[in-house]
């Protein structure tokens, strides 16, 4: 609400109250619907590679199971990070997001004149090969320190859009999503039931045709 409040556009205008209404819907809409997605392609492309779950676990033996987590500790849950990015790299919430020319551009010979508005596709940027090594293939590792592949190319990772323009809940959506994470894989193994389709549909969001099906088992029972 404080960054909706301070909101200005380049004339200095501020939202009216209908406008901040409006926004404030569109942020409760989005954010579940991408939470979920987001939530559910964890489990699904995790929950596929036990290899990476114990690395997770791993992670966690740092931690007090027995104090809350804090936000110092979601910040040092690096491994986890960089699953969580894969995650969005591999599966993202969003399709895409639209851009206003603001001046005549060419690119790779095709001429884009001012003010046209142009669609740009997270999936499409998320397997460069330029970008990233092997794009096909889920790897959390391509975003540790020694590899980084985001990073030599500006707006190599964009799950939250990029700019000024950026998804105002970027940084509320990631802590959400590490904490069910961290949770999940402290107290839970979980199995995708067998007999079921992860054939994704994308609109609204990513997620499987018909659901997805996990078998939960708490751990220690």
């Amino acid at each position: 609400m404080g960054l909706l409040l301070q909101a200005q556009d380049e004339d200095g205008n501020q939202l009216g109250i209908e406008e901040l209404k409006d926004q404030i819907l569109t942020l409760l809409f989005a954010g579940h619907e991408t939470l979920t997605s987001a939530i559910a392609s964890f489990c699904l492309e995790v929950g596929q590679r036990p290899d990476i779950i114990a690395k997770i676990r791993a992670e966690q033996q740092q931690f007090d199971p027995t104090q809350p987590i804090t936000f110092d500790d979601l910040k040092s849950m690096t491994y986890l990070e960089q699953v969580m990015k894969e995650v969005l790299r591999f599966v993202p919430p969003v399709g895409g997001g639209f851009r206003e020319v603001i001046q005549d551009c060419e690119y790779n010979g095709y001429f884009i004149p001012k003010d046209w508005s142009i669609l740009y596709q997270i999936a499409k940027t998320h397997q460069d090969e330029t970008v990233y090594f092997q794009p096909q293939q889920f790897d959390p590792e391509r975003f540790s320190e020694t590899r980084n592949e985001d990073k030599p190319k500006p707006f190599s990772w964009v799950p939250f859009g990029g700019g000024m323009r950026e998804c105002i809940g970027k940084e509320f959506a990631k802590l959400e999503i590490k904490l069910f994470a961290a949770l999940l894989v402290r107290n839970y193994d979980w199995q995708l039931l067998p007999n079921q389709s992860l054939d994704l549909i994308t609109i609204p969001t990513p997620r499987p045709r018909d659901g997805l099906k996990v078998q939960l088992r708490r751990l220690n029972d």
